[in-house]
């Protein structure tokens, strides 16, 4: 599955407490005494949990569930210490375990959902995630993961209503806000997405990839400064941001500032030299400012890096035109059209034999 943006699992954890009162225990009574112990290894398992120890809550969970084999919460809660220890598979016996005893338990959905997510079984994961919701429709979290596949058929209506309701249950769902953000902006929404964006940062501002989003919603909408604010936020919170190096220098260029621009495309490439979006981008500010040679070997490392890249044949076509090499233009706009690039089939329609 394509990865997609996700909020940190916050660990779902039930306490209780049978609270016997004296006298009420006989001593002779072996059940509520299994019982009190199955209760003592628990909230032990609960309090080293919390604690962060999740392989000792484990041996805790254990012992609960050796003392009564039937303790629902125990075998959930062992579950979830194995999800944070990312034994998905073993977490998954538990959930089923814990399903089969409390049917009703929406967390054991989601979370089951989530293990089978992380095993890539996406089916699976969607069917738990529905269970979820079909239990509790107030369950923040599954909508939300629920979205994210919608998200990735391209059913964009369909995920903006889940992450709705992910916000809806959760007002403070940072993730849930950007991942409406971003649905909204392939929907051609861009004032709806720029709001959106706009307040996954009053609930968590130290989100670097939003305020990537935001610029790049921006400058969508031609609001260019406002976009290179933006991305000089996400760059400040995360200086090895290749992707906003990457957009700022885009934004840059489109105002005209092509140095500027380069410049950005340096930084980007310096971050990770294999970022071919960089090259086939710089290439297009060396063209702008007459660099010829430049634009084409920065168009030969883009191709070197994807050769099926068509954008990259297309930009070297046209700067090698104008360095009077006609046939290797024609050849490279020739191969941008067989790659499906419209504008490659123009070019050779225009100025090849």
């Amino acid at each position: 599955m394509k990865k997609i943006n996700i909020l940190l699992l916050g660990s779902f954890i039930f306490t209780c407490s049978f609270g016997f009162a004296q006298g009420e225990v006989n001593v002779g009574d072996s059940t509520a005494l299994d019982k009190i112990k199955a209760l003592e290894f628990y909230n032990a398992g609960i309090e080293i949990f919390n604690a962060k120890d999740y392989s000792n809550s484990i041996l805790q969970f254990d012992s609960a569930i050796v003392v009564s084999p039937d303790y629902e919460k125990a075998y959930f809660n062992r579950g979830s210490a194995k999800y944070q220890l990312k034994d998905y598979q073993n977490a998954i016996t538990d959930f089923n375990k814990s399903i089969e005893l409390s049917p009703d338990s929406s967390k054991a959905y989601y979370l089951r959902g989530r293990s089978f997510q992380e095993l890539n079984n996406d089916e699976a994961a969607l069917k738990d995630f529905n269970d979820a919701i079909r239990v509790d429709n107030t369950n923040a979290q599954a909508y939300y993961y629920r979205g994210g596949y919608l998200f990735l058929e391209e059913k964009y209506k369909e995920a903006i209503s889940d992450y709705s309701n992910a916000v809806k249950n959760k007002p403070n769902y940072a993730y849930a806000y950007n991942d409406r953000a971003s649905a909204k902006r392939l929907s051609n929404d861009l004032n709806g997405a720029i709001k959106d964006y706009q307040k996954a940062l009053l609930v968590d501002k130290s989100l670097s990839f939003v305020y990537n989003n935001l610029g790049s919603a921006l400058r969508n909408n031609k609001q260019y400064d406002e976009a290179i604010i933006n991305y000089d936020k996400a760059i400040k919170l995360k200086s090895d941001y290749h992707v906003a190096y990457n957009n700022r220098g885009f934004t840059k260029h489109e105002k005209g500032d092509y140095n500027g621009a380069i410049k950005d495309y340096n930084d980007a490439i310096r971050l990770k030299g294999s970022y071919v979006y960089a090259y086939n981008n710089r290439a297009a500010s060396k063209y702008k400012l007459k660099d010829y040679k430049g634009a084409v070997k920065d168009c030969d490392k883009a191709i070197l890096l994807s050769d099926s890249y068509a954008a990259a044949y297309l930009n070297r076509g046209i700067a090698q035109e104008m360095l009077r090499q006609q046939d290797k233009a024609c050849e490279d706009w020739n191969k941008a059209a067989s790659l499906g690039l419209q504008n490659g089939k123009s070019f050779v329609q225009q100025s090849c034999n």
